[in-house]
């Protein structure tokens, strides 16, 4: 069954077969050579849209009251939100804020003409970035100018290699999401299982009894199982502490393997993300630093000081919930002991 129409722009069938064929998958949305390809409610990548029709495309999330003060059952839920030329738009749930990140990346390099964020989004960041401008010193010492241009480099190979930091991004967030998970979630979930097997258990014995309410006994069992393995509270599999804590290990490693191909790498492996080196750039071009270890220092300092009671802009709190838990599952040391 062919996607049907979002946009203005039709597909021929042929090109519209060819074009999903080959598109690439990021979560329930594709992206092809023509056409993006959004889900709806249950169908992964059941609508269309050609590029030329979007207006921009932008990241949203949304987070419970329990999300948002780090306690509960609940997670923030990514959207991708896509906004027409005329002014249509769809919102697209996804399970995992990285898929969203990908395709947006994917878009602003295939399709730099397509805006990703919103209106008064855009209008921020390029205040921001005015106000950024004016802050730089107009003349840098010989040390700064030579930090500046070592971490220059350093932020291109990054931007060629996003496997690295991404892996680090997602490694260490689930990690600290399974750390802090409380006690007494994983007991209440636990009890919600134990409940669930006892009701399955129940429902067949019945079942097999000839009685005919077994198989509600079954059903509303399942239905908890379901809801506990879903809600990746119980440590199982992935969701161990265990499993979480090696695969952080192993993504440090594995960045500390692809980062020795780049001569002179300044940062240690477990901070290597982009937004770390353009922060500590803005450091050493405010004057700040003068050199690259005094600008890993600033930045230390600057995110030790962010909290919960500290009000920042947008483009601050999503730089800063990006790469400080980096900063704060090696507590802030630059070597590691594993």
């Amino acid at each position: 069954m062919l996607p049907q129409k979002f946009g203005k722009t039709e597909l021929t069938e042929k090109e519209l077969k060819n074009d999903r064929k080959t598109c690439i998958k990021a979560g329930p949305c594709g992206l092809g050579r023509r056409a993006l390809y959004l889900n709806t409610f249950f169908l992964d990548r059941r609508l269309y849209v050609c590029y030329e029709d979007i207006e921009r495309i932008y990241k949203r999330i949304a987070m419970s009251a329990g999300g948002f003060s780090g306690r509960g059952l609940f997670a923030a839920v990514p959207y991708l939100v896509v906004e027409l030329k005329d002014k249509r738009s769809r919102q697209c749930s996804f399970r995992s804020e990285e898929d969203v990140d990908s395709l947006m990346r994917w878009i602003g390099e295939n399709h730099p003409e397509i805006h990703l964020y919103t209106k008064e989004g855009q209008e921020r960041m390029e205040a921001w970035a005015r106000e950024e401008k004016e802050r730089e010193k107009k003349v840098l010492s010989a040390s700064a100018d030579a930090a500046v241009r070592s971490l220059e480099a350093d932020l291109a190979f990054l931007e060629e290699h996003p496997e690295i930091w991404e892996r680090l991004r997602r490694t260490v967030r689930e990690k600290r999401r399974i750390d802090h998970i409380p006690a007494s979630s994983r007991a209440v979930m636990g009890t919600i299982a134990l409940t669930g097997a006892a009701g399955a258990f129940w429902g067949l014995y019945n079942l097999f009894s000839g009685r005919d309410y077994g198989l509600w006994g079954i059903l509303f069992g399942a239905a908890f199982l379901f809801y506990a393995a879903s809600s990746r509270i119980l440590p199982l599999g992935a969701d161990r502490p265990s499993a979480a804590g090696a695969a952080w290990t192993e993504a440090v490693r594995s960045a500390r393997e692809s980062l020795s191909a780049k001569e002179d790498f300044f940062l240690p492996a477990q901070y290597a993300d982009p937004v770390v080196i353009r922060r500590m750039l803005r450091v050493l071009k405010s004057g700040r630093a003068g050199s690259r270890e005094e600008a890993l220092e600033a930045v230390k300092e600057d995110l030790r000081a962010l909290n919960a009671s500290v009000s920042v802009s947008k483009e601050e709190h999503d730089e800063v919930a990006a790469v400080k838990p980096l900063f704060m599952e090696c507590g802030y040391m630059d070597e590691l002991s594993w």
